[in-house]
């Protein structure tokens, strides 16, 4: 894994370019020859084989669209988009078409090759597409917000140590979550990167996070330069408690994918998963660090804030 994540794959490419071509053939074909496909089939030639002959050219107009997208499939994932719906809506009618015993089964076979053979990589490059999206500033109405405190019984000095040390983010990332470590930086100095790749519902997920601030040993951040939210911002701060402890804040805003469908549907499972997430980090950070550094006994307070 690199750190570039707006590239798109090259299988891609060639994926689209195949559709292309393929395409292009199968609408030519049916252009030139439109009776072949009904004779091969067993079935009686139709009245109006220019009716057919129109499917074959509007086959062939989405072949150069196809080969448009090859040029850069995520940039062009509307025509992507078209083409799985209409490689979705196909099989559908044609199903219809079987019950009602208009077409026989053997007809079928042009759906394998028409349209299932590419579901997978269509809404594969559609999910890279979205990803790899170009966020706008979000609108400050609609960010929402998720505050995680604890106390330690651990200096803010020991504590961002620990935070800056390589294997940090692995050891805090829970056992139940399908992520791992591609890509980290040496430090969380500003411009550094941290790449967590996935699955999320079996489809592909890659999480580029940027840092943003640094102010040790009291704060340090990050922002979502490439992921599944529509805005992710994460401040890490540890604020002394008057006791020698730190106070372990953990502040995210962010913006659930989708819009406003999104904010609808999604956020009250984002909402648990931050939870249970993060009480995670903070008992591991706390057994990790009191571990290494045992200290007088602190009263230790936990409050999670939704915002």
């Amino acid at each position: 894994m690199t750190a570039n994540r707006t590239e798109p794959p090259g299988w891609a490419r060639w994926c689209l370019r195949a559709a292309g071509v393929y395409n292009l053939a199968w609408g030519a074909t049916v252009i030139a020859f439109p009776h072949l496909l009904f004779d091969l089939c067993g079935i009686a030639r139709l009245n109006y084989p220019e009716i057919w002959q129109c499917v074959g050219m509007i086959v062939g107009v989405y072949g150069v669209g196809y080969l448009i997208a090859a040029g850069d499939p995520y940039r062009h994932w509307p025509i992507v988009l078209v083409g799985l719906l209409g490689k979705v809506f196909g099989p559908i009618g044609f199903a219809v078409a079987l019950a009602k015993g208009t077409f026989p089964p053997v007809f079928g076979l042009t759906i394998l090759t028409n349209d299932l053979l590419w579901w997978i990589p269509f809404a594969l490059i559609l999910w890279g597409a979205f990803l790899n999206r170009q966020l706008g500033t979000p609108d400050p109405a609609a960010v929402r917000r998720f505050v995680k405190e604890s106390r330690l019984a651990v200096s803010p000095v020991e504590v961002f140590r620990f935070h800056e040390t390589p294997d940090a983010l692995r050891q805090l990332i829970p056992p139940w979550e399908p992520m791992r470590v591609a890509e980290a930086p040496g430090g969380l100095q500003p411009g550094t990167r941290v790449i967590l790749v996935g699955r999320v519902f079996g489809l592909p997920l890659w999480w580029v996070a940027v840092h943003t601030e640094y102010d040790p040993p009291r704060r340090f951040a990050d922002r979502q330069e490439a992921g599944p939210f529509d805005y992710w911002y994460h401040r890490h701060e540890f604020r002394e408690d008057g006791v020698g402890g730190t106070l372990l804040r953990d502040e995210v805003e962010y913006l659930p994918p989708f819009g406003r469908l999104g904010r609808w549907l999604l956020d009250r499972m984002i909402r648990r998963k931050l939870t249970r997430m993060f009480d995670y980090r903070h008992d591991t950070t706390r057994r990790l660090l009191e571990a290494i550094h045992p200290a007088a006994d602190i009263e230790r307070t936990e409050a999670t804030t939704d915002a």
